[in-house]
């Protein structure tokens, strides 16, 4: 009995320090890097919002689709055709300034249902960089 207790004991120490560990080191860094990349992505649209009219219809998260730790968000556009051109001048001149400390790329954008996507990514971690990567391979090909 008392050896099963030692193990059960051993067990539940074993899920606890694993939990905090887990949250320390993987959950909470994760959430501060998203909280960070929204805000950074949401003050670029405003920015290119200034210059030509858009309404925001909704606001996707990649990175639930792809299952990794990417900063990358799909932004649902009412909003002419030029308003690609607006953000892409808007990124270049933000990346140039060193406004922030990361970049900001736009990996994809297309039209649908009268709707402009567009796919923006904040470079802060490695795996958002590795997914810009893929994206670019992914436009050589076609």
């Amino acid at each position: 009995m008392k050896l099963f207790l030692e193990i059960l004991f051993g067990f539940i120490i074993a899920v606890v320090g694993y939990n905090l560990i887990h949250y320390f080191f993987i959950t909470r860094p994760k959430d501060a890097g998203k909280s960070e990349t929204i805000s950074v992505l949401n003050d670029l649209m405003e920015s290119a919002g200034e210059k030509c009219k858009i309404k925001i219809f909704k606001i996707n998260d990649l990175s639930e689709i792809w299952e990794r730790n990417i900063y990358v968000f799909e932004y649902v556009i009412e909003a002419d055709n030029q308003l690609i051109q607006t953000i892409t001048d808007e990124i270049e001149s933000i990346n140039k300034s060193g406004k922030w400390n990361h970049k900001i790329v736009m990996t994809d954008h297309y039209n649908r249902d009268n709707y402009i996507h567009i796919d923006l990514a904040y470079l802060l971690n490695l795996a958002t960089y590795e997914y810009v990567l893929d994206m670019e391979k992914l436009k050589n090909v076609n």
